[in-house]
């Protein structure tokens, strides 16, 4: 079994260089797999609409629709930047979009997620929630981009600098689930690549950060035989 993990992208509008370089990413390393999770902030803003998909993000959504039709299973784990992919999203493509996952591979309890949720930022989750959901479905798809751009100056740090408190937080939270029956953390959001083993019962548990797909050309594989690894995409 053979699956690829990365995330922080942060395709803007006019991000036609990501675009082509994460759709090359997909086409040469993510083809060669049973599964893929996108650990979200793969778009900079994101809130699906029935019968509609922002149209710069559709060579994407048709990259990750043709993964699908090959037989992958693709995982989209949204971040803060995405608000609900939405149903039709889902349809168009054949993604299946959560929260997080909790996954066996291969005996090893696995949780995926962003990892947003460490945050501490309360602007965040107030954005997540059903009112805000739904006050978007009313503006409707031009008018909520407009004003994301807008807000995104306030909000949005794509650049985030190496922090040593945000990356002990991070190993924090990982030993939390740890000792809640993981024995693999698969994280992104924190854009700092990492990887940290720990040992408890005769068992090594470990944690890894995807870093940052752009910046760092970091994510993290996993194989049946070599188990999970750090990687790097060279183009």
């Amino acid at each position: 079994m053979k699956a690829i993990f990365f995330s922080d992208a942060h395709i803007d509008r006019n991000d036609s260089q990501k675009i082509r370089f994460v759709v090359k990413f997909i086409d040469e390393v993510c083809d060669d797999t049973d599964m893929v999770f996108i650990l979200g902030d793969l778009f900079e803003f994101y809130h699906g609409y029935e019968g509609y998909i922002f149209p710069w993000y559709k060579i994407i959504a048709d990259s990750l629709k043709a993964l699908v039709e090959k037989g992958k299973t693709v995982y989209f784990i949204e971040g803060n930047h995405e608000f609900k992919m939405g149903a039709y999203f889902e349809r168009y493509t054949g993604i299946i979009s959560a929260h997080n996952i909790t996954m066996d591979f291969e005996g090893k309890n696995t949780y995926i997620s962003h990892g947003y949720e460490i945050s501490k930022f309360h602007l965040t989750k107030f954005l997540k929630t059903p009112f805000v959901s739904g006050i978007m479905d009313i503006l409707g798809p031009d008018i909520t981009w407009s004003i994301a751009s807008m807000a995104r100056i306030f909000l949005s740090n794509k650049k985030k600098p190496h922090s040593i408190k945000a990356f002990d937080l991070f190993r924090q939270y990982a030993l939390k689930k740890f000792n809640a029956g993981y024995d693999v953390i698969v994280l992104g959001h924190s854009h700092m690549i990492d990887k940290f083993e720990y040992h408890s019962g005769g068992r090594t548990k470990q944690y890894f950060n995807t870093g940052d797909i752009i910046r760092h050309r970091s994510y993290v594989a996993y194989d049946s035989e070599t188990g999970f690894e750090l990687k790097r995409y060279n183009t």
